[in-house]
């Protein structure tokens, strides 16, 4: 068996997952980088997520049914980490239905195409998940991918029941959140 690949808290996972259903509606794919802070080393596993950056606080118009990412988002993702000393880990994106797997799109086209970057999948647009057993998980490695699904996920995706996140971190995401409602307001009037 592998060793574990990310850390998350109980509670930062518990509300990512909340977050996804709420954003795809139960209609539509959404998803979100998985952040760590920039001095954890990047070869000491597992990387404690430590941040998530929701796809369409950083690119407004990228939920379009599947998800359509574009360069001003990886720019806000990049402003976002400076200003944050922080660094992506992986990502997470949702499907329909209870498939997992990655679609041809999906390895074709990563989020991050950096050796190490992990991509985790949640069925049914995230409504209903519980745990890491549910979700795909995707290692790039070698320039392809690395699959597992059910405990072999558990194993590569850890979540421990430690509380509640940082206040640092929570006020980031939180100022985070009213500037890219602020933007959206800005542009609607």
């Amino acid at each position: 068996m592998r060793d574990a690949r990310l850390l998350f808290d109980a509670a930062m996972f518990q509300a990512m997952v909340r977050e996804l259903a709420r954003r795809g509606a139960g209609r539509r794919e959404s998803g979100a980088f998985l952040l760590t802070d920039r001095d954890h080393p990047a070869d000491c596993l597992p990387q404690p997520v430590t941040a998530i950056a929701y796809y369409d606080d950083l690119d407004p118009d990228c939920l379009t049914g599947a998800i359509t990412f574009g360069a001003d988002g990886y720019t806000a993702l990049a402003a976002l980490c400076r200003r944050g000393a922080l660094r992506v880990v992986g990502d997470i994106h949702t499907h329909p239905f209870n498939r997992v797997a990655q679609s041809r799109i999906d390895a074709a086209n990563p989020m991050i195409a950096l050796d190490g970057h992990v991509a985790l999948i949640a069925p049914r647009f995230a409504v209903g998940v519980t745990d890491a057993e549910m979700l795909g998980v995707h290692v790039r490695e070698g320039g392809g991918w690395s699959s597992s699904f059910g405990a072999q996920s558990a194993a590569l995706v850890r979540i421990r029941d430690r509380g509640r996140p940082g206040l640092r971190r929570v006020l980031l995401l939180l100022a985070h959140h009213l500037i890219s409602r602020w933007k959206r307001i800005g542009r609607n009037t």
